[in-house]
């Protein structure tokens, strides 16, 4: 019997499934940490719309277009048994014009109020000086006007938009033929102030029109807007908004700017900047970023002229700057998550060939309390993050649970050696995860590759193993 192979005492494969085993299940508390982060997200966008409440929104702005009331006399229709006195009725409504040709720029001025105990929550708000120059030809009109409409030129006005005018940090107003004349609130004119509801925009990026409906300023236009006429309107608007300006195509033909001095920023909206990649255009003067699109008619697909539901078509033709929080602590300890089992994994493979390779033995409870550690890391490094930013608590972050773990692993297997050679490899290992993170979009490439080295080397340094322990068993039998 004593000549018999006995069972392995110290299978090394069996242990490495347990600490295989042992990753999957310490990646599942980081789904809590995800919804932790969601919870704090969520809190960071109710301080952007409590602010927005005072700073005025994500702010949209448009005009100037033409309003002309109409009155259109339908006949009564023929004469039936259910109706045998029919009568005519009687529809009003707004024709509307837009300007020929339009150009439209917004500069500007940016800065970041805080929010929250110690400032914990930063906005981004802006003041915006917004001028708009709008070229009217009215040959040929009403082109567009339902059959049998009068159109009353005499009580037209000039509409100009704003998503939130509570924004309003000066007077508007509206210049015509050297004529200056207030803009106004326009809630009387509700038919045509009612028919344009910015609906978003559904090409995938993020919401490029505030979701709250347009509001119409309001100038008479009487004395300029007849038959035939031609002119130039100009608007100067000045408002306060917070993280994104947006500007309408509101004419035929469009050109449109919008240059602040935010250095981080991201173009949206229903078309590309004039130089097609959708990034910042660096200037060289103060100005952080400049971006121009120039909108004609075929790419606007929008009639010239109209009764008042085109107007519900413009919130479709927006450009649009969103202000970007480079720093912004969510999002990266996101993209940190999304790699917590791969990384909890070449921790535990780390310790398991140091165990291996050595006559100590690692308990599974000591497998788990590295993986806490590693858990607790994310913890530290979003409340840390929303502090001092982002680089600065991943430093703080992964120094300690480098230091923690290393230390760890020299106790463990009572050697200062492996200590050192465990906070090495934990220090290189954290470097990547940094490294992931600013990579971005390469992210993924440079996760795999990582992943694909760790697993070549647990290969490699495990080729000589006894997996069943048998040779163990063998000698244990002998003796």
């Amino acid at each position: 019997m004593n000549d018999q192979l006995r069972l392995p005492t110290r299978s090394v494969g069996l242990k490495f499934l347990l600490v295989c085993i042992l990753a999957v299940l310490m990646a599942l508390p980081a789904f809590a940490i995800f919804g932790l982060i969601y919870d704090r997200t969520n809190r960071a966008d109710e301080v952007v719309r409590e602010v927005g409440q005072r700073y005025g929104g994500e702010q949209t702005f448009t005009g100037p277009i033409i309003a002309a009331p109409f009155r259109q006399v339908i006949p009564a229709p023929p004469a039936s048994p259910d109706n045998p006195r029919p009568t005519a009725t009687v529809r009003n409504g707004w024709y509307v014009v837009f300007a020929g040709a339009g150009k439209g720029e917004a500069v500007i001025d940016t800065d970041v109020k805080a929010r929250g105990s110690g400032g914990l929550f930063k906005v981004r708000t802006y003041t915006a000086d917004v001028d708009f120059n709008g070229a009217f030809d009215l040959a040929g009109e009403p082109s567009a006007a339902p059959e049998g409409a009068t159109i009353d030129w005499a009580k037209s006005v000039f509409l100009v938009g704003v998503s939130d005018p509570r924004g309003a940090a000066a007077p508007a107003e509206l210049k015509v033929a050297d004529r200056t004349i207030p803009l106004e609130p326009g809630s009387a004119y509700a038919e045509v102030f009612g028919a344009f509801q910015a609906t978003g925009n559904p090409y995938g990026a993020p919401v490029a029109v505030s979701p709250v409906g347009m509001q119409w300023l309001v100038a008479q236009a009487g004395d300029f807007v007849r038959p035939e006429a031609k002119f130039e309107v100009r608007t100067k608007l000045k408002f306060t908004g917070v993280e994104t300006v947006s500007l309408i195509a509101f004419a035929r033909d469009t050109d449109l700017r919008i240059r602040g001095d935010w250095k981080d920023v991201g173009f949206f909206g229903a078309f590309p900047p004039k130089d097609g990649a959708g990034a910042p255009v660096q200037s060289s003067t103060e100005a952080a970023f400049d971006g121009q699109w120039t909108v004609p008619f075929i790419a606007r697909n929008l009639a010239e002229s109209g009764d008042s539901s085109t107007l519900g078509n413009l919130a479709n033709l927006n450009v649009q700057v969103r202000l970007i929080d480079p720093a912004n602590p969510y999002q990266s300890v996101t993209r940190a998550l999304k790699y917590a089992l791969m990384f909890l994994g070449v921790v535990f493979l780390a310790y398991f060939l140091m165990e291996s390779t050595s006559n100590r033995r690692v308990h599974p409870a000591q497998y788990i309390l590295v993986g806490l550690a590693q858990l607790i890391f994310y913890l530290l490094l979003l409340a840390i993050a929303e502090r001092v930013g982002f680089d600065l608590a991943f430093l703080i972050a992964a120094g300690a649970t480098v230091t923690l773990i290393g230390a760890y692993a020299g106790g463990v297997f009572r050697s200062a050696r492996r200590g050192f050679i465990a906070f090495f490899a934990f220090a290189v290992l954290y470097a990547l995860i940094y490294l992931l993170m600013r990579l971005e979009d390469y992210a993924l490439l440079a996760g795999s590759i990582a992943a694909f080295v760790s697993i070549a080397a647990v290969m490699w340094f495990t080729r000589n193993l006894d997996w069943y322990g048998l040779v163990r068993s063998q000698e244990d039998g002998k003796a």
